[in-house]
């Protein structure tokens, strides 16, 4: 299956981040990753991606503060932006909610949800008229 979502995956470490990009990739998505806050901030902005997926703590960064900003400087859409977090940690999925994320899941992200729910995201976005999943 081809979803043709461009994919934002941000982590600080290549242990969360390189399986989920290249299972992304494997089903057709053009994914990019980055390790930094800022970086991250800079590149969804260039990209403009139809997902963002926060894989790690972003230990040198205001993680919730790199949502917030990702969601405001988003151009013409809102990405959807999914938090990964490590198991039990209830005050960073409250944070996240805050900070505008729309859907939290614990580490390791059972791979059966999040290819759900892109799949689910890709048909909705499939609805809207002139949507052009290559774009």
């Amino acid at each position: 299956m081809q979803w043709g979502l461009k994919v934002l995956v941000v982590g600080d470490r290549p242990v969360d981040t390189e399986p989920l990009a290249l299972v992304l990739e494997a089903l057709g998505s053009d994914v990019e990753v980055t390790s930094g806050g800022t970086t991250a901030v800079e590149l969804a902005q260039l990209t403009q991606p139809h997902v963002v997926i926060i894989a790690s703590d972003l230990a040198n960064a205001d993680r919730f503060g790199v949502v917030r900003d990702i969601l405001d400087r988003a151009k013409w859409r809102k990405p959807l932006v999914v938090a990964l977090t490590a198991k039990g940690d209830v005050d960073a999925q409250r944070r996240y909610q805050e900070s505008g994320v729309h859907l939290t899941a614990e580490r390791p992200v059972n791979a059966d949800l999040l290819c759900g729910l892109l799949r689910r995201f890709r048909a909705l976005l499939a609805d809207i008229e002139n949507f052009d999943p290559m774009i």
